[in-house]
């Protein structure tokens, strides 16, 4: 019933999207073909530390007007905060580094908000590669944390935007932050250090692919999301790979890794950077955010995840930012998952609305960390497990369940041998095969 679920979502996202991207990948088509404006004809200069936030934005504003592309070539061009309206194509070419200024004051008032590239209520955007957008890793003395800067591309209630090929390095916060927007594809985008990689919050219809994520933070975050695909994309992180709450999740053909290339930027303020990957997944609903949707229906295929501290976390009860809305529905299919250091751990809602499936799925506790569960879960309604490897020391149960409706086992194994791999209690129906 889940997997049937599963298909028919994504039947339909895919169509949807499929007609939403067709639109805007020909609209895309149109302004290559349409005039093209050249930065340094506006009076921007490269290589050299003078601002050219003017010149940039009368590029951007013309372009704009005629449907046309804002070219930057190849060199180094500082700026302030730019502001991006409807049907404006940004291209960075090869060796193109648009960075950003140094001072926080160039992109407002050293407020949360505050962005490097900038866009509201605005439609048909593209920033396209293959140059650089570099944030310099500008601090706000007193910002968040006490040091985090404006981020790198901000959008609100936009939609039909496309960011492609690009490298997104040093951002002073988030490197893509997205508020009420709908209709995005980022593709083949690097993003490299700085804090978290896209942070969408009540967005809707999202596809990332191709992307290569390797950041101080989360490499995707956010809540109250609904119909995101995330696929071939390389996650590495010394936080977490996905911090997120979202209804209607696919994640598919992903390669996770840790340790963070990038260390931990708020553990390096404190001097003891930390570089450890968390989870691959973290159920995320803050309830300060109030949030308005439940995490339901993922569905995770074909990944492997390789040094990570967790595959999976959710604590309804008492998890950091878990709590304002429940996690329902979460299959986990064909995934490697090896040197592991913590359980599968889930603690769900006193009505017991999480479902969890594993199929053919293989997850390796490290050595210095397998004497514990492989899976512990509690207040679940259904458990499913079919072809599973559980791998831990042998000295503890794989799979630790308690307060569930019903665990169906089919084809669950094991390594090594334990005379008491499975143990439960307070669960009203278990089939074993």
């Amino acid at each position: 019933m889940v997997l049937q679920h599963h298909f028919t979502w994504q039947v339909l996202f895919r169509l949807t999207t499929a007609t939403a991207f067709a639109c805007f990948a020909s609209s895309g088509a149109m302004t290559q073909e349409k005039d093209t404006y050249l930065v340094t004809e506006f009076g921007a200069t490269a290589d050299d530390d003078v601002l050219d936030t003017q010149a940039f934005q009368k590029a951007i504003d013309v372009a704009a007007r005629h449907g046309g592309t804002v070219r930057a070539p190849k060199g180094r061009f500082i700026t302030g905060r730019l502001q991006l309206p409807s049907g404006v194509r940004l291209f960075l070419e090869e060796g193109a580094v648009l960075q950003g200024s140094a001072d926080f004051r160039d992109y407002g008032q050293g407020r949360w908000t505050d962005s490097f590239l900038f866009a509201e209520n605005a439609e048909r955007i593209t920033i396209e590669g293959p140059g650089t957008i570099d944030g310099a890793d500008c601090e706000i003395p007193g910002g968040e944390e006490g040091f985090r800067g404006p981020h790198a591309i901000r959008f609100v209630r936009c939609r039909n935007v496309t960011i492609r090929d690009v490298t997104i390095t040093r951002a002073g916060n988030y490197a893509v932050l997205c508020n009420d927007s709908e209709d995005f594809l980022i593709s083949g985008v690097k993003f490299r250090g700085g804090h978290d990689g896209v942070h969408a919050q009540a967005c809707r219809r999202f596809r990332v692919v191709d992307c290569d994520f390797r950041t101080g933070d989360d490499c995707l975050a956010g809540c109250d999301n609904v119909d995101f695909e995330v696929a071939r994309c390389q996650i590495n992180s010394s936080c977490n790979g996905f911090r997120l709450g979202c209804v209607h999740l696919r994640v598919h053909d992903c390669r996770f890794w840790g340790p963070g290339e990038y260390p931990h930027r708020i553990t390096i303020k404190k001097g003891k950077p930390r570089t450890n990957m968390l989870s691959a997944f973290v159920h995320f609903a803050p309830t300060d955010r109030n949030p308005k949707l439940p995490s339901d229906d993922w569905l995770i295929q074909n990944c492997t995840m390789d040094t990570v501290d967790a595959v999976y976390l959710y604590d309804f009860e008492k998890g950091v930012w878990q709590t304002g809305q429940p996690a329902k529905r979460l299959v986990f299919e064909n995934i490697r998952a090896q040197n592991i250091a913590l359980p599968l751990r889930v603690l769900g809602d006193k009505d017991r609305q999480f479902d969890l499936t594993l199929k053919n799925v293989l997850i390796a506790l490290r050595d210095d960390r397998a004497d514990q569960p492989v899976l512990d879960i509690a207040q679940f309604g259904r458990l499913n497990l079919e072809n599973v490897v559980l791998q831990n020391s042998g000295k503890q149960p794989v799979l630790r369940a308690r307060d569930g409706r019903e665990i169906h086992l089919h084809h669950v194994e094991a390594k090594p041998t334990n005379p008491q791999p499975f143990l439960w209690s307070n669960v009203e129906k278990v089939s074993q095969d």
